[in-house]
């Protein structure tokens, strides 16, 4: 083989978007690419001149023979600690060609669709056996004891409410999980905080718990606006619900330099228990479940709080005390994520 031919072939490789290693008939490494190496996990420096010194999982390198003895294509699913790799197996004339995809993503989105069914399932089984309960109690009671009818369609009314909500954020939540593309945008984030705290005053009147918002004129960020709305609701109606009567909720914006701002919510609440701390951003976990479930609380709200968060390449922190209040801190880069999807 000249070698123009052998440059050129492994050109070809190299230019190949995923894992290819190229195989001749003996087992000697004709060519692989720098993705390859990578999802090989394949140290630099590292030896790569025959098949044992790459294909070090022994079913990949199994397949490899087995392709090379029958002909026949294979693919094969490579579990790592830490990647999911599918490996296709091929004969290219009288050379082996290993094509490997990285599945790990996939992989994960697969396991949140699975999970997302399980915790749905078991989540809209309440409010739906309650409406279902509901409704049949009221086909009785319209015909005798017609003045119920008004407290048990509020109680319907209540069920329906809840499930609505329900549904709405597991749907949030899916998306959110599932990392799709961000719809970006300049946002002045001191007038948002602004907007969202004013339509939770008269929630805080009726709970008797009193509003600061400590906030600058203005703070411009690049973020997603329905995404930073939520967060921003989502932890004011935490604070505002977990509080105490004559309580107080605080919520500070300021700007910690040129590249990061920073959000804390803090009430003066009942506080968290040291043992619930870390797990508080699970979905569907609840420290109260009773009082949650009371206040219409859907478990999913602190994981939605999360994952937006996270997807901006921000981070979300808690502090508190049992009867001493919580303190949530959210700190965002200004300039939206280094590597928008």
């Amino acid at each position: 083989m000249s070698a123009r031919h052998r440059s050129r072939r492994r050109e070809l490789v190299e230019s190949i978007a995923q894992g290819a290693v190229l195989l001749s008939d003996d087992g000697q490494v004709l060519a692989i690419n720098d993705a390859a190496r990578e999802l090989l996990a394949i140290p630099e420096g590292a030896r790569t001149r025959t098949a044992t010194d790459v294909l070090t999982q022994p079913a990949l390198a199994d397949a490899v023979d087995d392709v090379r003895a029958t002909g026949e294509p294979m693919t094969l699913e490579i579990d790592r600690a830490d990647a999911k790799l599918r490996a296709n197996v091929s004969m290219l004339r009288d050379e082996v060609l290993v094509l490997i995809t990285d599945r790990t993503e996939e992989h994960r989105v697969d396991e949140l669709r699975r999970d997302f069914v399980v915790n749905a399932s078991h989540e809209l089984k309440t409010p739906v056996t309650s409406i279902q309960a509901l409704a049949e109690a009221l086909s009785v009671v319209c015909h005798e004891q017609p003045e119920r009818v008004p407290e048990l369609v509020g109680q319907l009314g209540d069920e329906a409410a809840r499930l609505a909500a329900l549904v709405h954020d597991l749907l949030d939540l899916r998306r959110l999980e599932e990392r799709g593309p961000l719809e970006l945008a300049r946002i002045d984030l001191a007038e948002l905080v602004r907007r969202v705290v004013a339509n939770q005053i008269n929630r805080a009147e009726a709970l008797e718990v009193e509003l600061v918002v400590d906030v600058p004129s203005e703070v411009q960020v690049t973020g997603v606006v329905g995404d930073l709305e939520v967060v921003v609701r989502n932890l004011v109606r935490n604070a505002l619900t977990y509080n105490r009567t004559g309580g107080t909720v605080e919520v500070r914006l300021r700007t910690l330099d040129d590249d990061e701002v920073e959000l804390v919510v803090a009430d003066t609440g009942m506080g968290i228990d040291a043992s619930d701390l870390p797990r508080i951003f699970e979905r569907f976990y609840r420290v109260d479940p009773a009082r949650s479930r009371d206040t219409g609380g859907t478990g999913l709200g602190l994981s939605i709080v999360r994952h937006a968060v996270e997807n901006l390449e921000g981070s979300v922190e808690v502090a508190s005390q049992l009867g001493d209040g919580t303190s949530f801190t959210v700190r965002l880069p200004r300039g939206g994520p280094a590597a928008p999807r």
